[in-house]
């Protein structure tokens, strides 16, 4: 993005902004370690048990995912499903509102490919 590209679109938001900035609100919500990376597991394969997406997730311990869960959920990002059964049987869906992130996820996405490559060279 060139200078003058850059400094048209950072004048629209500042004209924009509300008295509360919505990147730290929205960081509130998304932005502790895991809750990203869980809810890109899910975009990518909705409607998964809790030891597999531990397994996708790789490297966050039980606390965190269970807590990482359950802050999702609170916030409607995610809705945790039990099949009522013994044992029992638990999957966790992204809410409609934890869908409208696939559009911010894919720019992360194509920004670190891009930020890597960079990167690489």
């Amino acid at each position: 993005m060139d200078q003058k590209t850059f400094e048209n679109k950072a004048e629209q938001l500042n004209e924009k902004m509300p008295e509360y900035c919505p990147i730290t609100y929205s960081m509130s919500i998304i932005g502790s370690k895991w809750k990203i990376p869980i809810l890109w597991k899910l975009i990518l394969d909705d409607g998964q048990h809790y030891n597999h997406l531990k397994r996708m997730v790789g490297g966050i311990t039980n606390t965190m995912l269970t807590k990482s869960l359950r802050e999702l959920e609170d916030d409607g990002l995610i809705l945790r499903h039990s099949d009522g059964t013994v044992p029992p049987s638990v999957t966790y869906h992204l809410t409609d509102l934890g869908k409208d992130l696939v559009y911010t996820m894919e720019e992360l996405f194509d920004w670190g490919q891009k930020l890597h490559a960079a990167h690489e060279e």
